[in-house]
């Protein structure tokens, strides 16, 4: 009977949106914060059911972007003032993303964002909470974009790779069919005469 109920406490914990093509895998501890969506296309948010600290819970949200990401990396110009450049792994890819501490009710707070190349629209996740959490924040965004699965329309260096020798070659062929035929063509030319 425990595998039964371990393994539904796992299922409770996936969550996914079939609209923008996502799933992932909840951390330990987190559950439903309805008031989180209440923002400006956020399609879902978490935050944890009892705080792992005095100071305060974290929160987990997904925003929906209406659009795909391009390659084209963040500079500095870029980022919100207050905000630090940072980057994070997903599916063996560097993401763009920012670090922001500020302070809300008087409180310090930590604010980790970072947009997700997926192929039907981009999705932002955000981290927040109290400062003193900021390396738990760090952590759980490491395990939640590990355990993100979703389709993207980025192409790894072994697709990139691919589609240029594909291209090279095609090239190369038609060069080749290129020649062989001027070459015929010269023949026929030679004979005729």
């Amino acid at each position: 009977m425990m595998p039964v109920v371990a393994s539904l406490a796992w299922l409770l914990q996936v969550v996914a949106n079939t609209d923008l093509g996502y799933r992932l895998t909840l951390p330990d501890g987190f559950g439903p914060f309805p008031a989180g969506r209440s923002q400006r296309d956020v399609v879902d948010c978490w935050t944890e059911v009892v705080a792992a600290a005095p100071s305060g819970a974290l929160i987990l949200c997904v925003q929906r972007m209406r659009g795909i990401l391009t390659r084209d990396r963040l500079k500095p110009e870029d980022a919100p003032a207050l905000a630090q450049l940072r980057t994070f792994q997903w599916k063996g890819f560097d993401l763009d993303g920012i670090r922001s501490d500020s302070a809300e009710g008087g409180r310090p707070v930590v604010i980790l964002a970072t947009q997700v190349p997926l192929r039907r629209e981009a999705i932002q996740l955000i981290i927040a909470g109290p400062r003193d959490q900021a390396p738990r924040a760090e952590a759980i965004m490491a395990s939640t974009l590990g355990s993100l699965e979703g389709e993207t329309n980025w192409l790894t260096s072994t697709e990139r790779a691919g589609r240029l020798g594909n291209i090279v070659g095609w090239g190369v062929g038609i060069a080749i069919g290129v020649i062989l035929i001027r070459m015929w063509r010269s023949r026929q030319r030679s004979r005729a005469a």
